[in-house]
């Protein structure tokens, strides 16, 4: 529906739009519940130079339009459901401008009541955080290579693949360690899979209760588990806090675990 010219007059008037025109910088849409759909009655040039609609173009329709098929349909759940309810709500979804362009849009509305006029209407705050949203994700992929590299998983042989641990081992990089095997040698099946701890830079319990851990998995998945390049000191750490690794055979080198599997 269309906002007929006397009540985009009244809303020009009104104090509440001009308050939120002069303290807002960013995009703002406004609409109106009452109204069927509660389609938009007010929008300013930041919404315009944000979407690339001019407000003639899209007065007196719902803010739907930026949509598309991969907007979050959980995010447009808690806008639907807090707007229902009168709400606040601040939610983070992939709009699209009208050139087809799409962004990511930090959307914050606002309920706000008219006493004058006996109504709430709602007021859409928008930001373009396109970059932001981007430099999170390759953050993510970032973080989830070092993740792989600090656990990494090596073919070396038909059945047969090696874990070269380096440097320090704590209760995460256990954790990454056996969803990583796990995950591999139900793709691989490997029957073999060599623990290198030549890398290693102390033997500490959570690595010595890593090793148990990883050891009770891998047979449970019918492979089995060696263990290469434990040194001396490892075993004088290890005796210290009573940790042995007499349950999982162990060799001086990879060659060696190798040896022996052939």
């Amino acid at each position: 529906m269309k906002v007929n010219k006397d009540q985009l007059k009244r809303m020009k008037k009104n104090e509440f739009v001009r308050t939120a025109i002069e303290f807002v910088e960013t995009g703002v849409v406004i609409t109106d519940p009452e109204l069927p759909d509660n389609p938009i009655v007010y929008t300013n040039r930041g919404f315009e130079d944000l979407s690339g609609y001019s407000s003639e173009e899209i007065l007196g329709y719902n803010c739907r339009f930026l949509q598309g098929d991969d907007t979050d349909p959980q995010e447009l759940k808690k806008l639907r459901i807090a707007i229902k309810n009168k709400e606040k709500v601040k939610v983070e979804i992939k709009n699209y401008r009208k050139n087809g362009q799409a962004f990511w849009n930090e959307l914050q509305v606002y309920p706000i009541y008219i006493e004058s006029e006996h109504q709430t209407y709602f007021v859409g705050v928008q930001q373009d955080v396109t970059k932001r949203k981007e430099a999170e994700e390759r953050s993510d992929l970032y973080l989830d290579q070092v993740k792989s590299l600090s656990t990494p998983i090596v073919p070396i042989d038909r059945n047969v693949s090696i874990v070269p641990l380096v440097g320090d081992i704590d209760d995460e990089r256990v954790e990454l360690l056996l969803n990583n095997v796990s995950t591999h040698i139900q793709k691989s099946g490997d029957e073999h899979l060599i623990l290198d701890l030549s890398g290693v830079s102390h033997f500490t319990r959570q690595l010595h209760q890593g090793i148990d851990q990883l050891n009770q998995l891998i047979k449970l998945m019918g492979a089995r588990l060696m263990i290469t390049g434990v040194r001396p000191e490892f075993v004088l750490e290890g005796m210290k806090d009573d940790l042995t690794l007499s349950s999982v055979k162990s060799f001086p080198s990879v060659k060696h675990a190798l040896k022996d599997i052939n």
